[in-house]
């Protein structure tokens, strides 16, 4: 299944890649989704659209850790990951 995220969700993604946040190294999901609050409200909820489809994809590993949602890429998954976000 091919998947379409927006130019926001792929810089999220960049982000966790760009900071090694694969695997058993994660951050905190409010972490990573703290600057979409600039946003219009109507691209928000878009982007978490996007951002939900993306875990359920299995492209993001959602794990509950210290009472929070931690979240790291999936190390399985990365050649899908490197081309959405070209």
């Amino acid at each position: 299944m091919v998947l379409e995220i927006s130019g926001e969700t792929a810089s999220i993604l960049r982000s966790l890649l760009n900071k090694e946040r694969i695997g058993g190294r994660h951050t905190e999901e409010k972490n990573c989704l703290r600057w979409i609050k600039n946003l219009h409200p109507k691209k928000r909820r878009e982007v978490l659209k996007e951002w939900e489809k993306c875990v359920k994809e299995g492209l993001v590993l959602r794990l509950i850790k210290t009472g929070e949602n931690h979240v790291s890429l999936n190390p399985r998954r990365l050649k899908e990951i490197y081309q959405l976000i070209k």
